[in-house]
């Protein structure tokens, strides 16, 4: 059996919610009911095929607390799509 360890604050987490979107995200923190995300990002497609765009182009605040009950599972980023998701939340490039 192949034991997890736990996501540490500051890693880079795929989110589903029941609505069926997709967020990128970095993790910040959890409790019993909230998961505190920040840099929130979500896949949408585009004319060069699919992109990540922020999730609330108008929020205010970079850390977002999602109700867990919205959450339908998240786990760690695949690593190729954690290097295009640094590379659209900051002004850096990974080679």
């Amino acid at each position: 059996m192949l034991l997890e360890k736990p996501i540490k604050d500051g890693s880079i987490v795929t989110v589903k919610l029941n609505s069926g979107e997709e967020l990128v995200a970095r993790f910040e923190s959890e409790t019993d009911t909230e998961l505190n995300i920040s840099k929130v990002r979500t896949v949408a497609h585009g004319q060069e095929g699919l992109g990540i765009i922020p999730w609330m182009m108008t929020a205010q605040s970079n850390t977002i607390s999602i109700n867990k009950s919205t959450v339908v599972a998240y786990t760690q980023t695949d690593a190729e799509i954690s290097k295009s998701y640094q590379q659209a939340s900051t002004d850096i490039k990974l080679v």
